[in-house]
């Protein structure tokens, strides 16, 4: 069923309203997948908000969409966070659409010593629209949020201010894996990946004090890190939610 991404959607919508869709969403439905009167269509607002709607009336620029049910989605329970090291090829674009359809909640980009790369004008809204393509791929109602490119030091502090709790993704191998940490340890994470390069010793010194985790036997691309991390919580959280319905 092809998915719309419509921020406008609201809990206390009724089935039975009916909505306009315009703009690129249109666009792409309408002239580009070829839709037709009276299909069922996926609203998703990225916001915890999604609903089915039948397609009423289809203009040349826009089409009326009668609301036939509202989904309201529970923010996720154990939320995570990536920061990511921008890389060369575009491969941070894999990063953004691969841990956007593991659900993650916040994505920090990252300026780091050993980057190739540094951003350009249009970097966060690039990010943005390939989360927004992804959420539509997999039905994720909650679109995550992407801050603005720092250098790690200023990153470390947001990181911190978003209520996230750092994690160091080493390319050292300690001997600690994510599932050796406790619930308190990983409070909610945001996972520290570096650079193709790796971190600067003057980086990891910045993260001295901060829990330091292996993610592999082999040493990964970042972008395997990030995804791979983003799995690994995903068992891990289980784990914890099961346990803590036990208790």
């Amino acid at each position: 069923m092809p998915s719309i991404f419509y921020p406008f959607l609201d809990a206390n919508m009724k089935p039975g309203e009916q909505i306009r869709l315009a703009g690129e969403e249109f666009h792409h439905w309408a002239y580009v997948v070829h839709r037709r009167i009276k299909e069922t269509v996926i609203l998703n607002s990225g916001k915890g908000i999604m609903a089915k709607a039948e397609a009423v009336k289809i203009e040349p620029a826009s089409a009326l969409l009668e609301l036939t049910e509202i989904i309201d989605c529970p923010y996720p329970d154990y939320p995570f966070a990536i920061a990511f090291a921008l890389l060369k090829n575009r491969n941070d674009e894999l990063i953004i659409e691969k841990c956007t359809e593991l659900g993650v909640s916040a994505l920090f980009p990252l300026i780091t010593d050993l980057s190739v790369r540094k951003p350009s004008a249009n970097t966060l809204s690039r990010f943005q629209k390939i989360a927004i393509s992804a959420i539509k791929q997999c039905d994720n109602p909650w679109l995550p949020e992407i801050f603005s490119p720092q250098d790690l030091r200023g990153a470390l502090a947001n990181i911190k201010a978003q209520s996230y709790n750092p994690i160091l993704c080493s390319e050292r191998k300690p001997e600690q894996w994510m599932f050796d940490l406790s619930a308190e340890q990983a409070g909610n994470p945001c996972f520290m990946i570096g650079a193709e390069g790796g971190w600067s010793v003057e980086e990891f010194n910045l993260m001295q004090n901060l829990p330091e985790i292996c993610l592999a036997h082999q040493i990964t691309r970042a972008e395997t890190a990030a995804i791979v991390a983003s799995a690994q919580w995903l068992a891990f959280a289980q784990r914890l939610k099961i346990n803590t319905k036990a208790s």
